[in-house]
């Protein structure tokens, strides 16, 4: 197999004849010419309410100020919500969930139409950043809201749903997790990859256009996904197995597996994804749960009030102080082990702010920029930047849509 490293990508610049980029004023000015797309951006359930009205700076990772910062075009906007049980009135709690944060997406469009609008199609999105405007697409992360049935997605797509990951933490009614979840008495394994209605759920996606996305899955199931779907599939947020052994992590055999459905693989910007933690910081973070009466992160700003969560933020940035994030340059260490392993246009750049990503140097959508820096150091030429902030997900998007016509 033959694989681009930094050098050969400096080497195809020469060839090919692209001006080389020196200074960080020359990666900003290439930064701000490409179209840049953060392909995992949580949202907080009080999105858009309060403190948290995008249209000005706030406390949050992502806001407009920030994305006029840091040259950020667009982001795939994500629907999160925690797994729970499957029984009527968990369905019914979890879809009222769901539609409480496509709701507060739908009002950031509609508040700021001249700084952001929700793009359906990949054309849409490009034509935005032609205007002048930002993008959103609506993104999902956990399919468990949906139910047992698959009635409330064309309504979905019709509002603009245009990627669902299946699995958060927690096996559910389609599909098996990479993560069991112990408080539902998870087994290692429920359905050995998708149930029938998750094969269902993957042809009805292909039908309607709306991308795959295998993040957070079981390898079984991610392998029956690339088999049965008829449009590339993508893996919006991820990690590389071979640098950090994680459940959250892809080996090089589930890349290639991605890769060869013709779609990508999102790097994403979360410590612990990137690099080795030290022996004491698992019991320091562990002991920060305990204070806060749970086991999984995710529950904190998934189920806990507005006030709780401030509190944790604030033990949270204590315990950061003293066991610093990830650095931009760990984080572009596995951008350039997938380019190396997938080639440049099967890897994209995703950051998993709002749910625990960032890292040092890009730690909100302001300092998108530093990603572009650090690529620009290590030889990649504009094209090549450009294919992994936007122009991988963007090919993969019109092949789905592609596929949906046909």
């Amino acid at each position: 197999m033959f694989r681009t490293t930094s050098a050969g990508l400096v080497l195809c610049g020469l060839i090919l004849g692209m001006p080389a980029v020196t200074s960080a004023q020359d990666a900003r000015a290439l930064h701000d010419r490409i179209i840049t797309f953060d392909a995992e951006m949580d949202i907080p359930f009080e999105f858009m309410e309060g403190a948290n009205d995008v249209g000005q700076e706030t406390g949050m990772q992502i806001d407009l100020p920030k994305m006029d910062r840091g040259g950020l075009d667009g982001a795939l906007f994500v629907n999160w919500v925690l797994q729970g049980r499957r029984t009527p009135s968990a369905y019914a709690k979890a879809r009222a969930n769901a539609e409480k944060k496509f709701a507060a997406i739908e009002n950031m469009v509609q508040t700021y139409p001249g700084r952001i609008r929700l793009a359906r199609t990949a054309d849409d999105a490009e034509k935005l950043v032609a205007e002048g405007r930002h993008f959103a697409v609506m993104g999902m992360v956990n399919a468990w809201p949906l139910g047992p049935d698959l009635t409330w997605l064309p309504e979905l797509y019709d509002r603009g749903l245009r990627n669902i990951t299946f699995n958060h933490a927690g096996h559910n009614q389609f599909a098996d997790s990479s993560r069991p979840r112990a408080p539902l008495n998870d087994k290692p394994q429920e359905h050995v990859g998708l149930s029938q209605l998750g094969r269902s759920l993957v042809m009805m996606m292909n039908d309607l256009g709306i991308i795959v996305d295998v993040s957070q899955v079981s390898p079984q199931t991610l392998f029956q996904t690339a088999e049965l779907s008829r449009a590339p599939i993508i893996a919006s947020h991820s990690g590389v197995k071979n640098i950090i052994d994680t459940a959250r992590n892809l080996t090089d055999t589930e890349m290639l597996a991605i890769k060869d459905s013709g779609g990508a693989v999102g790097i994403v910007a979360f410590s612990s994804y990137l690099r080795p933690t030290r022996p004491e910081q698992g019991a320091a973070f562990g002991a920060i749960l305990g204070e806060f009466g749970t086991t999984n992160l995710a529950e904190i700003t998934a189920n806990f009030s507005a006030e709780k969560v401030e509190k944790f933020k604030t033990v949270f940035a204590a315990y950061e102080k003293e066991f610093p994030r990830a650095t931009v340059a760990q984080y572009v260490d596995s951008i350039a082990y997938a380019v190396d392993l997938l080639g440049i246009n099967h890897v994209m750049i995703s950051s998993d702010m709002e749910h625990g990503g960032g890292v040092t140097g890009w730690i909100d959508a302001g300092e998108s920029p530093g990603v572009t820096e650090e690529l620009v150091s290590r030889g990649y030429m504009e094209d090549q930047i450009a294919k992994l902030w936007w122009g991988n997900f963007a090919r993969v998007w019109r092949a789905v849509e592609t596929a949906a016509a046909n």
